[in-house]
């Protein structure tokens, strides 16, 4: 990750659902988004995109419509992510997340370098971001609370991240910030 898209984007801590496998070094840079089960995310994205903007339009009408209707969205997703499991079941996590990269605490550490295919289900919505990421950095974890159990502080920066995933990112990220500033002032008062 460049310094320039450091400050591009912004960061923010949530909860992630997540999983990752390591890529060996045979891997040949393959997208992980071959095929039938490609074009299917690539499909369900511009879909969760299309929802999105339809979404705020009804929102403004109606807010609880939109509310039931959000609500149907997200037991879709949670169902669709359910069926794309694979052997690696997600855990959810706290993390630092931006468009371009993750930070998380870990229980073992890992290589700078190494390559990892990861998949992420955004709060609360469940959708799955799939993508490729490196290991940025590993620093020692200094949260007492947690530090004994995971010792790491894993930090991924992801690259061949298809512009429809980034741009999902990117309002997730938006979203959260916005509503984790709402609540911030509502606890304040």
């Amino acid at each position: 990750m460049t310094d320039e898209e450091r400050r591009r984007y912004f960061r923010i801590n949530d909860e992630v659902a997540m999983s990752f496998s390591l890529i060996n070094e045979e891997y040949g840079g393959e997208n992980n988004l071959e095929g039938t089960e490609g074009l299917n995310q690539e499909f369900h994205v511009s879909l969760e995109m299309q929802i999105r903007q339809a979404m705020s339009e009804v929102r403004g009408q109606s807010p609880k419509v939109a509310h039931v209707l959000d609500l149907l969205n997200q037991k879709m997703n949670l169902l669709r992510s359910n069926e794309q499991m694979g052997s690696s079941e997600p855990m959810l996590k706290a993390a630092n997340i931006s468009a371009c990269g993750i930070s998380f605490c870990w229980h073992e550490k890992l290589n700078i370098s190494q390559l990892v295919n990861m998949s992420m289900y955004l709060q609360p919505r469940h959708e799955l971001i799939r993508t490729e990421a490196h290991v940025a950095a590993v620093n020692e974890n200094l949260d007492q609370a947690t530090k004994d159990a995971e010792p790491y502080v894993i930090h991924f920066d992801f690259h061949n991240l298809h512009n429809a995933y980034q741009e999902l990112l990117i309002q997730h990220v938006v979203q959260r910030q916005g509503y984790q500033l709402r609540k911030k002032l509502n606890n304040d008062q």
